[in-house]
């Protein structure tokens, strides 16, 4: 397996920088919960809607944006996105109650979308297919170099100088990241000159393999993000995991998180993303049942930190896969497209998980109910991948690509 090349590094690294600032931006709202519930009177059942808003208003734009991204220089995209994206965290800053942080939510959320869907066509275009399990997980480990930096860093400032710090801090990296873009991305226009007939998401969309992709991405997202946000809410609520406490599993959970995902990266590219991902879904299952259907067996850090990385793991072998069904000249749409579902997915698991949850007495109550649908979701989601990797099989033009085995 040959390796990639330090021009390609470079270029997968700073896609990872633009996935970070997204992932600051979306995670930092989660572990606040109990802070925005104290400093604007937001319920603790409401911090889902917060995550659920960013995440459709995510996949309005990434719809939005999908037919006309691939007409652009990839880099001119990022840069408009990273700007839109520093400019509405900022905002942010600005909120009195809910209402007003809701809305500026949705806001960053509308350039959350064609941040990520760029930051991953980028990637594809510069790593060969062989490669990518590794440059994916370079490049979605964002999201536990943000746990393992950002959160608690956020938590802290959160502490120290008020709810709104941690939103000045992101929207300040936003712009640092955008000078880096500007600076050491090169320009990556070669789609351009393979360009196909104008790019039609219906008839993308009408394609069995396409939906085949996004049903087996979306239900990874979807049972993950049942939990995900309110996971700070029940340790501290439920677990009595003290609030001071919750920066270091962040830390821990973050790190073994990147951890994972470098080594699972490695391991897709050498064994397969099924067998990968049935992996990670039998630890899933362990997990979930400990830690969320009864009084955990195992200490809650170590609950925290499995359940974070076994589940980026797996997203991590679906999303490999899912990089061999476009072609190049239409892989940023495929890519919002894909981004579309994710955040589709994400946040109405956000709201469903709010909808199920209710307060008891200073605690989450049903939470049983939101672990019997991940465990269910998580057995159902490989037979989505087997059949997607079948018929990538069976497409002639793809018989050479041996991912995902």
């Amino acid at each position: 397996m040959s390796k990639v090349s330090t021009p390609e590094m470079r270029i997968v690294w700073l896609a990872a920088l633009i996935q970070l600032v997204n992932a600051l931006d979306f995670m930092m709202v989660m572990p606040l919960g109990p802070d925005l519930s104290r400093e604007l009177g937001i319920s603790p059942t409401y911090i889902g809607y917060l995550g659920g808003g960013y995440t459709l208003a995510a996949a309005l734009s990434s719809l939005l944006c999908a037919k006309f991204i691939d007409r652009f220089d990839r880099k001119s995209v990022a840069l408009v996105a990273l700007l839109g994206l520093s400019a509405a965290t900022w905002a942010c800053t600005l909120a009195w109650n809910m209402e007003s942080l809701f809305i500026t939510r949705l806001l960053a959320g509308v350039c959350a979308g064609p941040a990520t869907s760029i930051a991953l066509a980028i990637v594809v275009d510069a790593v060969p297919q062989q490669q990518r399990g590794r440059a994916m997980a370079i490049v979605m480990g964002a999201f536990s170099l943000a746990a393992i930096a950002g959160v608690p860093l956020g938590l802290e400032l959160a502490m120290r100088y008020g709810w709104s710090a941690p939103f000045y801090i992101v929207s300040a990296l936003g712009m640092c990241v955008l000078a880096a873009v500007y600076a050491k991305l090169p320009t990556m226009t070669a789609h351009l000159q393979q360009q196909q007939p104008s790019f039609s998401f219906v008839k993308m969309l009408r394609r069995p393999v396409v939906l085949n992709a996004f049903a087996a991405i979306g239900l990874a997202i979807f049972s993950t993000f049942l939990i995900v946000p309110n996971v700070a809410t029940y340790f501290q609520f439920n677990l009595s995991v003290p609030r001071s406490d919750m920066s270091y599993y962040y830390v821990m959970g973050g790190i073994f998180s990147l951890l994972a995902m470098q080594f699972g990266g490695r391991l897709i590219d050498k064994l397969g993303a099924m067998r990968m991902t049935l992996i990670m879904g039998l630890l899933i299952l362990l997990v979930v049942w400990d830690g969320f259907l009864h009084t955990p067996s195992m200490p809650p850090i170590v609950i925290f930190t499995l359940f974070m990385a076994v589940t980026a793991t797996r997203t991590i072998a679906v999303a490999a896969v899912n990089s061999q069904v476009p072609e190049p000249w239409e892989r940023a749409g495929f890519m919002s497209l894909q981004s579309v579902c994710q955040h589709i997915f994400s946040g109405l698991a956000a709201v469903v998980s709010s909808m199920i949850l209710t307060n008891v007495d200073g605690r989450l109550g049903n939470v049983d109910q939101l672990a019997w649908l991940t465990m269910v979701l998580t057995v159902i989601q490989p037979l989505f991948l087997f059949m997607l990797l079948k018929r990538l099989r069976a497409a002639p033009e793809l018989e050479e690509k041996p991912a995902g085995e």
